[in-house]
């Protein structure tokens, strides 16, 4: 036999190997179907060949020859002296860890031979056989990964055919992390899938829970009602954990709030295909109070109240932000004017002050009060509005008129104003 090994490209002196699965020649443990390896340094491992997959079981160091198979010798001072002598294969640890772990099809077993009782090959071949059969009856993600069986079966022969104990201990290592991370699913993913398998009445009362939760979160939040067969959707895959509860209320969200920044998955645009869902005008009416309360009425077009309320609906203290921007527009016309000051409270002093000159309370699509506003000057202001008040013939202006001039020239004017009424 030639020597088969090779680390870092040079050949392994001393050492023949046999090709993974392979170790016909090797005496036979104590245990049906296995056979005896022997690793420098570590002792001696007893090798499963399962067809597909080959197991290495670890045994602790202090284990001999005799306490594992039929083999005695009178000669042999050392286990290594005495495997050469069996006829075990014997490998330097080095040789063993690059030339058999490395392999795809050979699997090293955790510690705890020990606590085996009965026949590890049968414990093996029964968990093989039993994921044979189950393949062809349910869909499994995990059971039907040819590396995730072998790591299994390893942890289940560890813990003496144990499969809770086996799956608790594969779910704390990092090849388990690594298995989920390359088949792309998550671990509440599976959760699901098992629970889905296992306890169907379970699954089918945990999808009623949160189809009941989507439909109340669709009413109260919202307003709105979706689609049966929608929640139901929702509900399954959530309860199947390729959702978590976040992630389905996020895209009911975005079902009736196109502005929530939220993208909707194939799979719930598929079954909303055909279906017309009402969309939210929540937080409209805050805009227009707002561009009610900063801006004049014909800037009012420059804002999208529609945007700026899907803004309000799904940013964070977005109100602060809108009203410092309507308070921006509105001083680029109106720079007279402290921004911080609501633009109804400016409309009211100038109708005050309108009242006052005129006698009467000026609307507010009354050109006037844009005139006054836009003038921001007291005294220009009053000219104005004696100008206008006069031609308008508003009785408190004329009679203010009258009374100044009066006042100025003194009761002749009286004279004069007959003569002006009399036509003279």
């Amino acid at each position: 036999m030639t020597n088969g090994l090779t680390i870092e490209g040079k050949p392994v002196e001393g050492y023949e190997s046999l090709p993974p699965q392979s170790f016909t020649g090797n005496i036979a443990s104590n245990w049906k179907g296995t056979e005896i390896l022997y690793v420098q340094g570590e002792g001696y491992k007893i090798i499963i060949d399962m067809g597909t997959y080959t197991y290495a079981l670890d045994l602790p160091n202090d284990y001999t020859l005799e306490d594992i198979s039929n083999f005695s010798s009178e000669t042999a001072t050392t286990e290594e002296a005495k495997a050469g002598e069996a006829g075990v294969q014997v490998v330097s640890l080095d040789s063993f860890n690059s030339g058999f772990l490395n392999s795809d099809t050979l699997i090293n077993v955790p510690a705890g031979i020990l606590s085996l009782e009965g026949d590890i090959y049968e414990i093996a071949s029964n968990f093989l056989e039993a994921v044979d059969t189950n393949r062809n009856r349910v869909t499994s993600t995990l059971l039907n990964d040819e590396e995730y069986v072998s790591l299994l079966n390893a942890e289940y022969i560890a813990s003496n055919g144990d499969m809770n104990v086996a799956i608790a201990n594969l779910a704390k290592t990092d090849a388990y992390g690594s298995i989920l991370g390359r088949l792309g699913v998550s671990q509440a993913q599976i959760d699901g899938e098992r629970k889905e398998f296992t306890d169907p009445e379970g699954f089918k009362k945990l999808k009623e829970t949160y189809t009941d939760l989507f439909n109340v979160s669709a009413a109260n939040t919202w307003g709105g009602e979706l689609p049966s067969h929608v929640t139901e959707y929702l509900a399954e895959m959530t309860a199947k954990g390729i959702y978590t509860q976040s992630d389905a209320l996020a895209q009911i969200g975005r079902i009736f709030d196109p502005a929530s920044g939220v993208k909707l998955d194939a799979g719930v645009l598929g079954v909303l295909e055909g279906e017309t869902i009402k969309q939210t005008t929540n937080k409209e009416q805050d805009v227009i109070d707002l561009l009610k309360t900063y801006l004049p009425a014909h800037l009012h077009g420059t804002i999208n109240v529609a945007e700026e309320a899907g803004k309000l609906r799904n940013i964070y203290n977005y109100k602060n932000t809108l009203t410092e921007k309507l308070k921006k527009i509105r001083f680029e016309f109106y720079d007279g004017y402290d921004p911080d000051v609501a633009w109804n409270t400016i409309v009211a002093a100038k109708k005050e002050t309108a009242y006052n000159s005129l006698g009467v309370q000026l609307l507010d699509d009354d050109a006037l009060l844009m005139d006054l506003i836009t003038l921001n000057d007291y005294g220009k202001e009053q000219e104005l509005l004696r100008k206008t008040g006069l031609e308008r013939g508003y009785t408190k202006t004329k009679n203010d008129l009258t009374k100044a001039m009066i006042s100025t020239f003194g009761s002749g004017m009286v004279r004069d104003q007959q003569f002006a009424e009399s036509g003279r």
